[in-house]
């Protein structure tokens, strides 16, 4: 489609009048009049209807009209596409399930701080993505891994439980017996199966789960407790937690990225940011409120 015949119609769109629409457009009335001729033998209907005064509009024209409207402007702004002011940092990221959200969303504020005109593309983590936010067991060997932040795995117990009752939970004398939910793809999966293995043989499994998101639940619905992070807990209930006794385990997120990802300024600004500085995120109190930790 020509960009004269999308001038030429808007033009006698908007001033009912072929001569007026010629003066307009800086060309003879004959020309603009055969413009609109190819135009409507383009479009294979009737644009307009002629009468002594003027023209007027058909249905068609009038379900034409904004739609030229908007090709002809973006086709106006195309010089100015890859300008400095229109030019955007495009950041390709993968975030992995079960992370926790004030630690998402206080990493991407601090990205958008860091860099203007951010254009996010938000995916789940694979080989494709610049650089993504991700456990650092779950990256390819061969990349870079700068740590954000990291968190202990607590004990949860859901409400009404009896073990609520002590201040301090020991493995191998409380457990027996109890039910635990499990989550079979999870990071710290294989080190909660050592210590529960480890500390007392009578546990009832009572759910495999296949992301965190699906062991809270579980754990809110009061079926059996189950290990899971710090900060993903933030702000839920439905259950406790308690310290007990035995080996910590944890696990540390960050970013994992290539070499090559480096060549983005939107990824080396970040990287070079949290190389030198903490991610601070706030944590929920029991209240539902938001506190710096």
């Amino acid at each position: 489609m020509e960009e004269r015949l999308l001038k030429f119609f808007i033009a006698v769109y908007e001033e009912k009048n072929l001569t007026r629409a010629a003066n307009k457009c800086f060309v003879s009335q004959p020309n603009i009049s055969n413009g609109i001729k190819l135009f409507e033998s383009k479009m294979n209907c009737t644009l307009f209807k002629r009468h002594q005064r003027g023209v007027e509009p058909t249905n068609e024209a009038h379900y034409l009209y904004p739609i030229a409207k908007r090709i002809l402007n973006e086709l106006n702004d195309l010089p100015n596409i890859f300008t400095k002011s229109a030019f955007k940092n495009e950041v390709k990221i993968g975030i992995a399930d079960s992370l926790p959200q004030e630690y998402k969303l206080q990493f991407i504020k601090k990205v958008n701080e860091l860099n203007s005109n951010v254009f996010w593309t938000v995916n789940h983590c694979n080989e494709n993505n610049e650089i993504n936010l991700l456990v650092k067991e779950w990256k390819k060997e061969e990349d870079l891994f700068l740590p954000l932040w990291q968190e202990d795995y607590l004990l949860c117990i859901p409400n009404g439980h009896k073990l609520l009752a002590k201040n301090e939970i020991d493995l191998v004398a409380d457990l027996k017996d109890e039910n635990f939910i499990h989550c079979p793809p999870c990071e710290a999966h294989k080190q909660c199966i050592s210590i529960l293995n480890f500390a007392n043989k009578t546990i009832n499994t009572v759910g495999n789960c296949s992301t965190k998101t699906e062991t809270l639940t579980l754990l809110m619905a009061g079926l059996g407790l189950t290990f899971l992070p710090e900060y993903f807990i933030d702000g839920w209930y439905g259950f406790e937690t308690r310290p007990y006794k035995g080996p910590r385990y944890y696990r540390e997120v960050g970013l994992a990225y290539s070499r090559h990802s480096l060549q983005n300024p939107a990824i080396a600004k970040t990287i070079n940011y949290f190389s030198k500085n903490k991610l601070k995120a706030n944590k929920f109190n029991n209240f539902g409120y938001y506190f710096k930790p």
